[in-house]
């Protein structure tokens, strides 16, 4: 994951500098000298908040003019989605770390808020799974909800093979009866064992929508444009991104400590090493052809779909979960790197987002088969909370 790899991202200073940080955000690596960015929370829920409204406002005209406009839509997910996960994944994460914003209720009151209008995981119950059973020892044992999710829904095993892995994977992606499931758990989540007061705003909330879309007469345009982008496609991102967030410890080894901490999640960027530069002629322009095209097609795509916001330093972020440059996450890392990651392991980072699954797959067939099995009864109870996609 180290040595050669460390130098894709180097390899783009070819291209002009004027692209280098449209480059660092897509990637998520910046260059060894570039200038930081000096961004601040609000900067980062706007970023949320602007793709949501914008992917709806095109997927609403899209629909609404019908024909070949209806081909904006994939578009208009794309970027709905992209602030959906951003909002839940990263301002609402933070919020429970407490470093989104300076006091303690100011993030339970964004937090919850955005549980509620995207319909995550019900913000306390998330705070609590997410402090006790991910930033703990339990990381990446069955007590995780991140490795329960992969070992209890996606049906992978200790021992089995990486192709297998793969088709539970896309079978889960396809699986009509998942996503009935998961946008179920995510809504019971807000009505089972939360306050009164909880109950009744997620109550109201879900109402006043549904009566602002029967005012409009847009149910369809409702159901496109925000329902199908809020459920599938959000449970769909979501696997993904779990499917290659954390690695499984190997039979034996230490769960607690720095070393456990950091052997468990890779930097996770995105992007190839730019062509040979000795290449000429029709070569050269086919091979920049290609690598424009994966850059986008693939790259970027994979970048709005399923690592948003801070997903590719996440390993940053376990080391540091209560830093408030977290706003600035891939500079953050880097000067962590360059200043020596002082009482800490060196960091490791792979390339591509399925070369980042084949990780998270090849660590799990080298797991402890013991350690990742459960009796049927609490099986089905854990399997049932690791359903709800908690990021």
């Amino acid at each position: 994951m180290t040595g050669a790899v460390s130098d894709v991202r180097e390899s783009m200073r070819v291209l002009p500098g004027r692209l280098q940080p449209v480059l660092t955000w897509i990637t998520g690596k910046p260059l060894a000298d570039e200038p930081s960015w000096k961004l601040r929370p609000v900067d980062h829920l706007t970023a949320s908040v602007v793709p949501t409204v914008a992917g709806v406002a095109m997927g609403w005209a899209g629909v609404s003019a019908g024909g070949w406009w209806l081909l904006v839509l994939p578009v208009s997910w794309l970027l709905t989605v992209h602030g959906m996960r951003k909002l839940g994944s990263m301002i609402l994460h933070q919020c429970t770390h407490s470093t989104y914003a300076s006091g303690k209720r100011a993030n339970r009151i964004l937090g919850e808020f955005i549980s509620v209008l995207l319909i995550t995981q019900e913000y306390d119950d998330y705070s609590r799974e997410h402090v006790s059973d991910h930033h703990s020892v339990s990381h990446m044992t069955i007590d995780d909800p991140t490795a329960r999710f992969i070992v209890e829904v996606m049906g992978c095993r200790p021992g089995m093979a990486r192709n297998l892995m793969w088709r539970s994977l896309v079978r889960t992606l396809l699986s009509p009866i998942f996503h009935l499931r998961a946008t179920y758990e995510r809504l019971r989540s807000h009505f089972s064992g939360t306050s009164g007061r909880h109950r009744l705003l997620t109550a109201v909330t879900l109402a006043a929508q549904a009566l602002a879309v029967t005012a409009a007469h847009a149910w369809t345009i409702a159901l496109v444009v925000w329902v199908v982008p809020l459920t599938v496609l959000y449970n769909a991102a979501g696997v993904l991104r779990l499917s290659c967030r954390h690695l499984f410890p190997a039979a034996g080894q230490d769960l607690d400590g720095r070393t456990a901490i950091a052997a468990a999640t890779h930097g996770i960027f995105l992007g190839e090493r730019t062509p040979d530069p000795a290449l000429r002629g029709m070569r050269r322009a086919w091979s920049w052809t290609g690598w424009w095209l994966r850059m986008i097609l693939n790259h970027l795509v994979t970048r709005l779909f399923v690592m948003v916001g801070d997903g590719p330093c996440h390993d940053y972020h376990h080391r540091f979960p209560k830093s408030r440059n977290w706003v600035n996450y891939p500079f953050a890392r880097r000067d962590d790197i360059a200043g020596g990651h002082p009482s800490w392991p060196a960091y490791t980072e792979v390339w591509g987002l399925r070369a980042a699954i084949n990780e998270v797959f090849d660590s799990l067939y080298r797991a402890d088969p013991a350690a990742y099995e459960l009796p049927p009864a609490v099986r089905r109870s854990s399997g049932a909370r690791a359903v709800r996609l908690a990021d």
